[in-house]
């Protein structure tokens, strides 16, 4: 019954991951650019949440909600005003100016919000639940819930829509795009805004835990990457799949093994990950003709 406990707690760290490591293979399938300043864009956006709640009296469920048009409003600025005008540039030029809208993305919340931790309310009850004769956090539950709710919202906009149809299809071939009349530029904007709305919900949902302050989502970002890389960078569902059983085997590695050793573990797995299979666990290797 413990093991089950910590599998449950391990997919609701799991579902963190897997909404940054998301947003992380969106902008990278449509853009070619690994954003450096995701997890600082996701922190910045928790706290505008925190301040449309105190400020507004808006029911903390509807700021929940009102959080993912808010970041994706952030992300397409940022798209627009920082990204779009050095694409055609070197991709260090890119990532450095991913790098640059870290810190300032850090700096501006420490100047607006303060340097200090700030309370974040939740949104489930804090007793525990009884499952399957077990305790359990209902923020797990809530967690995983809300996660596999937004994966289908992702699904079907990607399966079922025009416009997430000409997502995949500059995806996969930008030049082929442009001649079927697809405007790439609109792709890159929405898809940051897009990637940055899940990082925002990520943060809101994971606040009440460890709290909003500017080095909230520094580890969760490292882990996000990992979890993506170990079940593979190029894939959505495969980078879902590796962000949950990163997620999970931390988490087991953390009760059994050793707690400080916990976030260690999770880059010897991915160092191993890319020696052994470098394009993940989940995603076949694909050859080229030459």
């Amino acid at each position: 019954m413990m093991t089950l406990s910590l599998i449950i707690s391990g997919l609701a760290v799991g579902s963190i991951y897997a909404l940054i490591g998301l947003s992380l293979v969106i902008i990278s399938k449509a853009t070619d650019v690994v954003n450096f300043a995701q997890g600082e864009m996701a922190m910045f956006g928790g706290f505008l949440s925190l301040t449309l709640l105190q400020y507004t009296g808006m029911p903390l469920w509807l700021v929940v909600l009102l959080s993912f048009p808010m970041g994706f409003a952030l992300g397409a600025i940022v798209q627009l005003v920082a990204i779009k005008p050095v694409s055609n540039a070197s991709p260090f030029s890119v990532l450095i100016t991913t790098l640059g809208l870290f810190f300032m993305f850090n700096s501006a919340a420490g100047i607006l919000w303060g340097y200090d931790p700030h309370p974040f309310p939740s949104l489930f009850p804090t007793s525990p639940i009884d499952f399957m004769g077990i305790n359990v956090a209902p923020a797990s539950f809530g967690i995983i819930g809300i996660t596999l709710g937004v994966m289908v919202a992702l699904y079907l906009f990607f399966e079922k829509t025009r416009y997430g149809t000409a997502m995949r299809a500059a995806s996969m071939n930008k030049r082929a795009a442009r001649m079927m009349g697809i405007r790439v530029a609109g792709v890159a904007t929405v898809s940051w805004g897009l990637a940055a709305g899940l990082s925002v919900i990520s943060a809101v949902l994971i606040a009440p835990l460890v709290f909003l302050d500017q080095q909230m989502m520094v580890s969760i970002i490292l882990k996000a990457f990992a979890g993506a890389i170990l079940g593979g960078f190029s894939s959505l569902p495969a980078a879902v799949v590796g962000c949950m059983l990163l997620g999970v085997l931390e988490t087991l590695f953390g009760a059994h093994v050793s707690t400080t050793m916990k976030d260690s573990f999770a880059f010897v797995v991915i160092i191993a990950v890319l020696l052994l299979r470098p394009h993940g666990l989940f995603v076949a290797m694909q050859r080229r003709k030459v």
